[in-house]
């Protein structure tokens, strides 16, 4: 699926880009898929709750911004359930990872116009942390998303560093001290991709965006894959967990029921 040049990109940045890796067509498709489900089942709310907002927000944004999240669209939609098998999705996480797949996770994160919220600097692996670093986020993105929307901005390399002590409490989502990991301090590249592109990063990449300040949404669905030998810390060994899309089990999976 991808190069030898663009696998080592991925290894040593801790991201890779793909444009187009879906068709116009097949983008088309999930676009109007994913309005009905949001007119249907979505629901704004105003983003990211915690301390972190203070320094990302003028005072009179810090209660105003807007986001649409939404978990498992292939509960409302038969055509994304597809996509978690996308044959190019998951052929380029074999590239990364191997040819055994497991996938994880399907999220929609939705930045509407003028507001959509920004996240603060973080890694996606404590929100599902496992037992392994071979854990790959797949960013597919349904809008054009240049700068000025809240495109992705990542800390090159930082995946290096393996998991991070992040700040957590009742009233915030996982996040970096800001005192140290925010863009005043620490150097990030944005990304910004089109309509049909997908950025992969490895979930110890630290990332963060900003405002969508555009009159047009930020659309994009975070699908995340890993190896099967793999299992969620704090989670029961006997657990019954996800879906194999490529390849097998190498080790002997265990025996339930």
């Amino acid at each position: 699926m991808l190069t030898a040049s663009e696998i080592e990109s991925y290894h040593e940045d801790g991201y890779l880009k793909v444009e187009q890796l879906f068709t116009p067509e097949e983008t088309e498709e999930l676009s109007s898929e994913m309005d009905r489900i949001i007119d249907e089942w979505g629901e704004e709310q105003i983003g990211w709750k915690g301390p972190w907002r203070t320094r990302y927000l003028v005072d009179e944004e810090q209660q105003t911004t807007k986001a649409v999240f939404m978990h498992n669209p292939h509960f409302y939609s038969a055509v994304w359930g597809r996509v978690i098998f996308h044959p190019r999705l998951v052929g380029a996480v074999q590239d990364f990872i191997g040819q055994d797949v497991q996938w994880h996770h399907t999220v929609l994160h939705g930045k509407p116009p003028e507001k959509g919220t920004p996240f603060p600097m973080h890694q996606d692996y404590p929100f599902y942390p496992h037992d392994g670093l071979d854990f790959v986020d797949c960013l597919v993105h349904l809008d054009d998303a240049p700068l000025e929307s809240g495109a992705l901005r990542v800390v090159q390399g930082s995946h290096k560093n393996g998991p991070l002590e992040h700040i957590r409490g009742p009233d915030t989502a996982p996040h970096l001290p800001t005192d140290k990991y925010h863009p005043d301090f620490l150097p990030s590249i944005s990304v910004p991709a089109k309509a049909g592109d997908v950025i992969f990063f490895s979930y110890c990449l630290i990332h963060w965006s900003g405002v969508n300040r555009t009159n047009e949404w930020r659309r994009t669905v975070r699908f995340g894959y890993h190896k099967p030998e793999m299992r969620p810390v704090g989670r029961p060994p006997e657990d019954v967990y996800n879906n194999i899309v490529a390849g097998g089990f190498r080790t002997n999976p265990v025996a339930v029921g």
